[in-house]
């Protein structure tokens, strides 16, 4: 069987996506999300006096902690399912991609497994965004 034959026999099985309602599913969920965080920002500036840096420090913290725990307990998968890209593109994602990772690796050991293979899905996300915040401070410099 040829590369073209297979290809068209995977296309005519595979199950077709409703892009639109992905899309749609995708925009309500990671806005909720947003709003969901904004009120946690305000609840913590208008409870604790907190200035909003720090708010927004705690609401990055706390959905690091959610989504990691999530991914341990194998919840983080069937909510993705149903919630699509709307919670895997904010730091959620970023901290599932991470825990997934260690989980993965743990049995060859704390440096072999986890040190070594925690940032091999993450590690280009952080690459690029140094490398992107370093040519964007020099635009700053430049242009100020």
């Amino acid at each position: 069987m040829k590369l073209k034959e297979y290809k068209k026999i995977v296309d005519k099985n595979s199950p077709k996506e409703d892009k639109i309602k992905n899309v749609l599913i995708s925009f309500v969920v990671g806005g909720s999300l947003g709003a969901l965080g904004e009120l946690f920002v305000k609840f913590l500036e208008a409870k604790f006096y907190m200035p909003p840096s720090e708010c927004y420090m705690y609401l990055m913290i706390l959905l690091v902690v959610i989504s990691s725990i999530l991914t341990g307990l194998g919840i983080f998968d069937n909510i993705v399912t149903f919630g699509k890209c709307g919670f895997i593109i904010p730091t959620t994602g970023f901290a599932h991609s991470m825990t997934s990772a260690a989980m993965d690796n743990n049995k060859e050991g704390f440096i072999k497994g986890i040190g070594s293979n925690i940032f091999k899905l993450t590690g280009s996300i952080i690459l690029f965004g140094l490398v992107s915040a370093f040519f964007l401070a020099l635009l700053k410099g430049v242009i100020m």
